[in-house]
């Protein structure tokens, strides 16, 4: 096991304007919301915080604007003990993403890049010393894709290993991305990415192993409170793995998938199988859902092991 796993999370820096209402508005409607909170986030970001949280070295990769939230946005990745070195500021406004969350704990997501468009592949090549000392690099698709591209290049150039998640998946989405150790999108955009429905962990079974053949050495799915999909090598019909989900009572879904992925990232660069490092990352995504903000509901280590230690469905299974 590698203690103190390094990480470079290259991706979004956002803050989250989150209004709570009772029920999400339909197109033309207007509904009165029960409040309004400014809270750090971007995908890029929650996943650093995730990541740091759990245990790993962290770098952030990233940019933000000359606005006033920008030292805010800094500040607080310098107070979770992630490296800020390579997070460059640029004029203009940082990147806000407005949330709104209903009563249920379901959100709808509406970001502005802002400076997280100006991350550019010049940038990346200014950041190599980050990209030589990482044991695994993550990407999102919050920043452009030419960037996301070109780190990816570069991570290999060194040998290093990459997930991706393809989040929010765009239109058309570039076959090369699919290049990589660990693709990780959630069913919605694994649905996109396929052009099909995933209605059933069957549906996911296969989902999984047609983006694998895509290039993907391996593909993790999400799938909310149905668990999670994990291919463990060859492709093969009978290595497709299930991690049940953890059982909560949900207040605010807005960073499970961020929750998942930072703990993934750290658990593999630790030592971790894949479907080991699923099963805890369920466990942390699952206590996301349990409180509301995004980087505000991201665990500890010893809070997923709480939810593991409670919880008798940690333990995947084969299909």
């Amino acid at each position: 096991m590698t203690e103190n796993p390094r990480v470079l999370i290259c991706g979004s820096i956002n803050m989250d304007l989150v209004v709570r209402t009772a029920e999400l508005p339909t197109p033309g409607q207007t509904r009165m919301a029960h409040s309004l909170e400014e809270v750090s986030g971007g995908k890029g970001a929650n996943q650093a915080v995730a990541a740091a949280r759990l245990g790993a070295n962290v770098r952030m990769l990233g940019c933000v604007g000359s606005d006033g939230f920008a030292t805010t946005l800094k500040s607080n990745l310098a107070h979770e003990t992630i490296d800020t070195t390579w997070i460059r500021s640029v004029p203009g406004p940082s990147g806000v993403a407005i949330v709104a969350v209903d009563d249920a704990g379901e959100n709808s997501i509406m970001v502005v890049p802002g400076a997280n468009g100006l991350l550019n592949p010049s940038q990346i090549d200014e950041s190599i010393q980050a990209l030589q000392d990482a044991d695994w690099v993550v990407l999102q698709l919050e920043i452009p894709i030419a960037s996301v591209k070109h780190a990816i290049t570069r991570a290999r150039d060194f040998g290093k290993r990459v997930i991706l998640n393809p989040a929010p998946c765009p239109p058309i989405f570039d076959p090369s991305l699919f290049h990589v150790d660990v693709l990780c999108p959630n069913q919605t955009e694994a649905e996109s990415l396929l052009g099909i429905k995933i209605e059933t962990i069957e549906d996911a079974r296969v989902a999984a192993l047609t983006l694998q053949k895509r290039g993907a050495t391996h593909v993790v799915i999400t799938l909310g409170n149905q668990g999670a999909i994990a291919t463990n090598g060859d492709g093969s019909m009978d290595t497709t793995t299930w991690i049940p989900p953890v059982r909560v009572t949900a207040v605010d879904t807005t960073a499970a998938g961020d929750a998942f992925i930072g703990a993934m990232v750290t658990q593999l660069a630790q030592g971790s199988s894949l479907v080991e490092a699923c099963s805890y990352a369920a466990a942390a995504a699952a206590h996301a859902v349990t409180i509301a903000g995004a980087q505000p509901s991201l665990p500890t280590h010893e809070q997923v092991l709480a939810i593991l230690s409670e919880n008798c469905k940690s333990n995947p299974k084969n299909l």
